[in-house]
């Protein structure tokens, strides 16, 4: 008996789908991959409860009209109740090419069936990481954004900025990780971002002070990212920006500022959600949502359809410290 289209296309049980989007390679999600990932919390509901320690002088500014309402003030912790927003994509498996799969022997029918589900996965995936890297990078700074940029909820550390004029780059880098000490209760790595002015700054005083000629100063390479370390600490210029209220682009960082990003679970988390399609309910929620294939009434073809439900922030955002190089 040969096998039809209809035969292999049930092969793919949610349990075949689940683990092949989840194995999927997507595009490259540095932040996420560095920050978040290793601190993903799943979440039953379609809401998700935020919660922001206040830490040093943490302030809450709200963008959103209306989005006061979601925030309890609570003595050590802001509490933010959010709707996890929902992104969706559907793919068709089209009649010809169906048509076109008939015409393959069993074994070469099933590859070139795997082949077209794990195309679509693929281009599923690269979009939601993208989005997702994108939320990241907001979150990175304290702020939480949905996924087409807009800035929901912004958080600040009221406390003042470290100075880097007229100091040794030692003693700096000592208030840094006395600041971050006193925030987490342990010494963690960090980056540095930097404005453009504020690396070109950096980068003369370690060439006044000889740092390069010592060898406590050099450059590397990281994926076209020129970085500056010194002293052991990455100096990482940064030139994103982002879309304010008025759709205007802002860049994350002013003049001559910089921010100390930790690379610590205690700051950074993802919260995901279930997804909303009928089959979802058969399995824990997963970042990642695949149903199986669906036929489509009328000889449509059969429907793919994915989902990921996920909101990345800061936990602490007042373990960002904030720097600056005066003039």
């Amino acid at each position: 008996e040969k096998m039809k289209f209809k035969d292999v296309i049930k092969l793919w049980t949610l349990t075949t789908i689940l683990t092949a989007i989840e194995q999927t390679k997507a595009v490259s999600s540095k932040i996420f991959d560095k920050y978040f990932k290793a601190n993903a919390k799943p979440v039953m509901g379609n809401t998700a409860t935020l919660k922001i320690r206040k830490g040093a002088g943490v302030v809450l500014k709200t963008i959103l009209p209306g989005a006061e309402r979601l925030v309890k003030d609570l003595k050590d912790v802001y509490e933010i109740t959010i709707k996890l927003p929902r992104f969706g994509l559907q793919d068709t498996i089209l009649p010809h090419e169906i048509n076109e799969f008939e015409s393959l022997e069993g074994e070469a029918k099933a590859e070139a069936v795997s082949r077209k589900i794990a195309t679509i996965l693929k281009e599923h995936k690269d979009d939601y990481m993208t989005t997702l890297e994108f939320m990241c990078v907001g979150a990175l700074f304290g702020k939480v954004v949905d996924g087409s940029g807009k800035v929901l909820f912004e958080f600040r550390s009221t406390a003042t900025p470290i100075e880097f004029k007229n100091k040794e780059i030692d003693v700096v880098l000592n208030e840094i990780d006395n600041a971050l000490v006193d925030e987490l209760g342990t010494e963690v790595p960090y980056d540095i971002l930097c404005s453009n002015d504020f690396f070109n700054k950096v980068v003369t005083k370690a060439k006044t002070a000889g740092e390069f000629d010592n060898k406590t100063a050099s450059y590397i390479d990281e994926e076209g990212t020129r970085i500056l370390v010194l002293h052991g600490k990455r100096f990482v210029p940064y030139r994103a920006s982002y879309p304010d209220e008025n759709g205007n682009n802002k860049k994350f960082l002013k003049e001559n500022t910089a921010i100390v990003i930790p690379k610590s679970e205690k700051v950074y988390e993802v919260v995901y959600g279930r997804a909303d399609h009928t089959e979802a309910v058969k399995v824990a929620p997963k970042m990642f949502f695949a149903a199986t294939p669906q036929e489509l009434e009328r000889g449509k073809g059969y429907a793919i359809d994915t989902e990921m439900k996920a909101m990345p922030y800061c936990t602490r955002p007042s373990a960002l410290i904030n720097l600056v190089f005066s003039n």
